[in-house]
């Protein structure tokens, strides 16, 4: 098992990709691929400074072998032309880990959190 950390200004029950996209830090990164997706850190004292506000942390615990590893690119996925979210998905992954600067993960599907963690 592997915990992500996932930042929100929001209250929440539930994760839902559905709404990756809405926010002005999320726009260009969904133009750039239509798999919506929600974005974790793998370290609570690793993420963007934008999230240093954030009001609650969401802590999910998933089974690492559900998460394609991009860092490790077995299937050299990052290799093809095709968007690499989209080919995850397609091969059955929940998601993946890789790195945007900081160790991360993303996945594609609603998720409930194990564990909210009131920050502020």
């Amino acid at each position: 098992m592997i915990k992500l950390y996932h930042y929100s200004n929001e209250d929440l029950k539930i994760l839902n990709p559905a709404f990756f996209g809405n926010n002005y830090y999320t726009r260009s990164s969904q133009r750039q691929s239509g798999v919506k997706r929600l974005y974790f850190y793998l370290r609570p004292d690793q993420k963007e400074a934008f999230f240093n506000g954030a009001q609650f942390c969401y802590i999910v615990n998933i089974n690492e072998a559900k998460l394609y590893n991009l860092n490790e690119d077995k299937l050299k996925l990052n290799d093809k032309p095709e968007d690499i979210f989209w080919n995850v998905k397609k091969r059955g992954y929940k998601g993946l880990i890789g790195s945007n600067g900081y160790p991360c993960a993303v996945l594609f599907y609603k998720t409930r959190p194990d564990k909210k963690v009131r920050l502020q």
